[in-house]
């Protein structure tokens, strides 16, 4: 669900997000019942909306905070998505220093440590206010104050993580060892939070301990993920888009039938992909995606100059752009399957296609 935009950001809310604002909004309620004794059903469905919405808020504010100073930074933020763990920031790359990174990551978490000491000193004051922001004031506060604590833990790619990452990161001068090492402490944490779990569920009977059972689970495999994103897009950065690139080799005439170009073309050489020429020019591009849509019985008549796309539809690169900002551009490109043209001055010298990046992508191993 899109929200709208700030600075030129999105905000999409995901349908799990209901999930955690149900969730804060009931313990509140309980508490609240608790503080009045038979407090009427509307208040206790107030409370319950009220520290809803403001768990949603300071979600957003503490995910705001990492994107504004990423484009502070140079960095481009396309979208901020608000699910059950909180929210992502969805940081185009990653950052291109330790320090870049160590402010990017302290700033989601110190908002959170901001907004909540803010709203609990409120419920500190001795002032004399009504129990319903009484009760707003103290949970919706403390609650703010452990998750910023508990985003300072230091399992990558959480915000501790992060932060541990840039530190090791400028000590070794080395972004992929950093980042090992911070993957090897969320691990650990990961681990814990599910023996922990376990433990409060079969030892103490305690179902609670099946939510740290899945938050250990889910940082584990968070991890990892950072992990191999990490290694890939490091590898794909060193690399140029020429050093990546589908060489054309065999082109195919315009017109050539489907049924010959699948004999000759792409059973043989085994590619998804060829150019299509017309004299010595190159004028599209026929995929094997496109064949499939045609009829099996017309595809003794119809020929590769009528199905394939035309060559102005793909987007260029340069072959001296990265490897990395081949796979972003891939990413954006609404033609599927994608393909980008790799072009000096009028001569195309190749084509990048997802096989491309994926084959690319095998030896990032060698650089960990």
């Amino acid at each position: 669900m899109n929200l709208g935009k700030i600075k030129g950001i999105n905000i999409k809310l995901h349908f799990s997000t209901l999930a955690i604002v149900g969730l804060v909004g009931f313990y509140a309620a309980m508490i609240y019942a608790e503080m009045v004794q038979n407090a009427p059903l509307w208040e206790l469905v107030l409370v319950g909306l009220i520290n809803g919405v403001l768990i949603l808020f300071s979600i957003l504010i503490h995910e705001l905070m990492h994107s504004l100073m990423a484009l502070k930074d140079g960095i481009k933020v396309p979208e901020i998505e608000l699910y059950i763990f909180g929210g992502v920031a969805k940081i185009e790359e990653e950052p291109k220093t330790p320090r870049s990174e160590m402010k990017i990551a302290f700033v989601g978490p110190l908002i959170s440590l901001v907004f909540g000491g803010a709203l609990f000193t409120l419920y500190l004051l001795p002032i004399t206010l009504p129990q319903i922001w009484m009760v707003t004031f103290y949970y919706s506060g403390l609650t703010n104050i452990i998750l910023g604590i508990f985003n300072l833990l230091p399992a990558f790619p959480m915000d501790g993580g992060r932060i541990l990452r840039a530190y090791l990161w400028k000590r070794r001068n080395n972004i992929i060892s950093a980042t090992k090492s911070a993957v090897k402490t969320a691990l650990f944490f990961g681990y814990g939070f599910m023996a922990l779990g376990l433990m409060q569920t079969f030892l103490l009977g305690s179902f609670g301990g099946l939510w740290l059972v899945f938050i250990g689970f889910f940082l584990n495999n968070t991890a990892k993920r950072a992990l191999n994103q990490t290694i890939y897009e490091n590898w794909l950065s060193q690399l140029k888009a020429g050093d990546i690139m589908g060489l054309p080799g065999y082109a195919i005439p315009f017109d050539t039938t489907l049924m010959d170009a699948l004999r000759r073309y792409f059973v043989p050489f085994k590619r998804s992909y060829f150019p299509v020429i017309q004299g010595p020019e190159v004028v599209g591009i026929i995929h094997i995606e496109d064949i499939k849509q045609i009829p099996y019985e017309d595809r003794y008549n119809n020929i590769v100059g009528y199905t394939m796309r035309r060559i102005g539809d793909y987007p260029e690169i340069d072959e001296n752009d990265s490897g990395l900002d081949a796979m972003r551009m891939l990413r954006k490109i609404e033609i599927q399957p994608p393909l980008l043209i790799v072009r000096e001055d009028d001569e195309i010298l190749g084509f990048i296609g997802n096989e491309d990046i994926t084959s690319a992508m095998k030896f990032a191993d060698i650089q960990a």
